[in-house]
């Protein structure tokens, strides 16, 4: 039987301590249990795919409690060192404070409009890295770590926790054999994203004069602006030679079938540029999407408008299939989710949607108005107003402008915190 996480919430000040003293000690020495180092992978598969393809499932790793807990201890002290010493680049987002998606969709959102209003063009480019975690160079992520300051006990104990490791796979209640894992991050493991954001916390050096650009995890977006477009052209392929050479040396591969390029800007194209990478040339779309949000050319407001309420109106539907009285689920349970499957995605596309106009907030209101309605179970002609009193929320458009204020807080904290790089 899987020891449980609840288990520790009912164990002495004593046995606490023990446990303290014994992680104390692995921390010191470096030695890490074997099964710490070993893991289940429970096959999810992905939405919409096809599930006779091995690619078309998500694995699940189902490892240690103790080994996770151990590994937040280390995440506090990577983390607290990455602040302090400010060693990752704004540009590099997630998984560490005032570094969410939310900020890192506002930044290309900010940069896109500086390019309307200039009448620059504004060519984005969009990379997915094959297998990221699986992929990852240990001995390298070891390098870069002790490049970026991260030395000592932390850095025996990550290399330690990274070789030599082990997994089986779960299906359909049966287990396979016991396979070692040569290299790559470990899959649900707690301290994998961080590491992951230290191994791409170099990729500065890939940067061209005037090219930008924004990581999110495995997600890379790379932009310029300028009003010559074949400057543009020049400095985009001279970039994609260099993260090209960058990927090779650090034996990451970047999946062309998810690559992209796109003309964001309102300035009409003379000629369509030809930007390859690894001697392919990129497709080029009509809009561009970066962490759920869809760029385009024209009308982006719109657009973003129209791909969120069509995500929402579809989970309007199904939450109409679960709010008969019959299913049992409670007026509360309901509520929660319009709030967090529904309202919430609104929420995420506040930064860059917070100067609608008028017409488009209505729209808004709309959606939430009729996912209240569903799962309060009241009727179309109820009042808006009363609908608000009997739920007691606030209007969605007036709690946009409250979440978007929270992420501009953010971008000035993070703008000024590097200020003096």
């Amino acid at each position: 039987m899987a020891l449980q996480r609840n288990w520790f919430k009912k164990l002495s000040n004593t046995d606490l301590i023990s446990i303290t003293s014994f992680f104390q000690e692995v921390f010191t020495t470096s030695y890490i249990p074997e099964d710490w180092k070993h893991s289940i992978i429970v096959p999810n598969p992905k939405p919409k795919k096809d599930k006779t393809k091995i690619n078309s499932y998500r694995p699940i790793a189902l490892a240690s409690v103790f080994s996770k807990l151990f590994e937040r201890i280390l995440i506090q002290c990577i983390t607290h060192h990455l602040l302090t010493e400010k060693k990752i680049p704004p540009s590099v987002n997630g998984f560490l404070p005032l570094r969410d998606n939310q900020l890192a969709v506002y930044k290309i959102h900010t940069a896109i409009s500086e390019a309307h209003s200039h009448k620059k063009y504004f060519i984005g480019i969009s990379l997915d890295i094959k297998s990221a975690y699986d992929t990852v160079y240990i001995d390298g992520l070891i390098f870069k770590c002790l490049q970026l300051g991260i030395t000592g006990n932390i850095t025996k104990a990550l290399h330690n926790f990274l070789q030599n490791r082990t997994l089986q796979v779960r299906w359909r209640n049966s287990l396979s054999r016991t396979k070692p894992v040569q290299k790559g991050l470990p899959q649900g493991s707690v301290v994998s994203p961080i590491l992951f954001v230290c191994f791409l916390a170099d990729f500065s050096e890939t940067l061209d004069v005037g090219v930008e650009y924004s990581i999110f995890d495995d997600d890379i977006f790379i932009f310029c602006a300028h009003t010559s477009l074949d400057h543009i052209s020049k400095k985009l392929q001279n970039k994609m030679e260099n993260v090209y050479k960058w990927c090779n040396y650090w034996k990451l591969i970047i999946s062309p079938e998810k690559c992209s390029i796109a003309d964001l800007s309102k300035r009409k194209l003379q000629s369509i540029p030809r930007i390859t990478y690894a001697g392919l040339p990129l497709p080029w779309k009509q809009t561009m999407k970066y962490l759920g949000m869809n760029f385009s050319k024209t009308n982006q407001n719109g657009v973003i408008l129209k791909h969120t309420r069509f995500k929402a109106l579809r989970e309007i539907n199904a939450l109409k299939s679960i709010a008969y009285k019959n299913y049992g689920p409670r007026t509360k349970d309901l509520l929660n989710i319009a709030n967090n499957s529904i309202c919430s995605l609104f929420y995420y596309s506040c930064s860059i949607t917070n100067k609608f106009s008028e017409t488009k907030y209505k729209a808004c209101n709309s959606v939430q108005t009729m996912a209240l309605r569903v799962a309060l179970g009241l009727p179309k002609w109820t009042p808006n107003i009363v609908l608000m009193k009997i739920a007691g929320q606030e209007v969605l458009s007036e709690k946009k402008l409250e979440v978007s204020g929270a992420v501009l807080y953010q971008a000035t904290c993070q703008r000024c915190s590097f200020s003096h790089l």
